[in-house]
């Protein structure tokens, strides 16, 4: 397989352009405040409230900035666009490398190579945190991901709205037959060109190297939409929740070959439940050895 060692970006291609000019803006207007309201004064840098209201400003201005990217990028762009345009997922995933930057993840991708083609395909993947989403959109970026996904999701502040209009679909788990119309949604979705991400152990896993029963429903995705399903694991360090910021927390991503449809087509959910975690699972026992 071959490793796509870049783990902190393409700046020329610009998948960090937005997290770069918020981390511009931020030291700007620090630094601004601080020649403004202290350097200008006495000719020198010593006033410790002045720097830390003008560090101050520089975040909240940062963080005014970035919700403004939200609201107008829906606005403008996300409500007037079809789902699977690639602009919006342009401005989204300009939207997920920023927590990516701030909390210094880096993501190592392992087998790149094995993603088919065609947009059109199911992903079945492990889940640790809701940092998933980030690597994932940002990891993937020529394709229109999206995702099956919590009804709470769809209900976070100011992102939420955006989810539907990447072709996400909410799932209420309390709801049977809401269930049965997130799977159709999803299947039509990938029918029309969507990459949906499938997380089948239905949530996160509390223990780093191990997951979840995975869910046998959640197959019917792949059996319905008749289009390869390709099997994926983020395997993350043992000491992963130890590593604090400013230190880099390491993740890899790894893209196991695609199953296409027809080698699993006769097959029952739960045997394609068991197949599909047997492949997730390997990399994260070899990892915990």
């Amino acid at each position: 397989m071959k490793v796509d060692t870049n783990t902190t970006g393409r700046l020329y291609k610009g998948e960090y352009m937005f997290a770069i000019l918020l981390l511009i803006l931020n030291i700007t207007v620090s630094v601004l405040g601080v020649y403004l309201f202290d350097y200008q004064v006495d000719g020198v840098v010593n006033n410790p409230v002045v720097i830390i209201l003008s560090v101050l400003a520089g975040i909240v201005v940062m963080f005014v900035v970035f919700f403004a990217y939200i609201e107008v990028g829906y606005i403008l762009v996300a409500k007037r666009k079809p789902q699977n345009s690639k602009l919006i997922h342009f401005l989204a995933k300009q939207i997920m490398t920023v927590p990516l930057i701030y909390t210094n993840i880096r993501v190592k991708v392992i087998g790149k190579e094995n993603l088919p083609e065609n947009p059109g395909f199911s992903i079945y993947i492990n889940h640790t945190s809701m940092m998933d989403i980030p690597v994932l959109m940002y990891k993937l970026n020529k394709y229109p991901v999206a995702f099956l996904a919590r009804t709470a999701v769809g209900e976070l502040f100011a992102v939420g709205k955006w989810t539907t209009k990447l072709g996400c679909i909410m799932i209420d788990r309390d709801n049977s037959r809401k269930g049965a119309e997130s799977i159709i949604k999803v299947t039509r979705n990938i029918k029309n060109g969507s990459t949906m991400v499938i997380f089948p152990e239905g949530t996160r896993s509390k223990v780093i190297g191990e997951t979840n029963e995975f869910k046998p429903g959640s197959f019917k995705v792949a059996l319905k939409s008749k289009a390869p399903l390709v099997p994926m694991t983020i395997v993350k360090p043992e000491n992963f929740k130890k590593v604090k910021w400013p230190l880099p927390k390491r993740i890899t991503l790894i893209i196991h070959e695609p199953i296409p449809f027809n080698e699993f087509r006769q097959m029952t959910t739960f045997d394609l439940s068991s197949k599909v975690k047997n492949i997730i699972d390997a990399p994260l026992k070899s990892s915990t050895k």
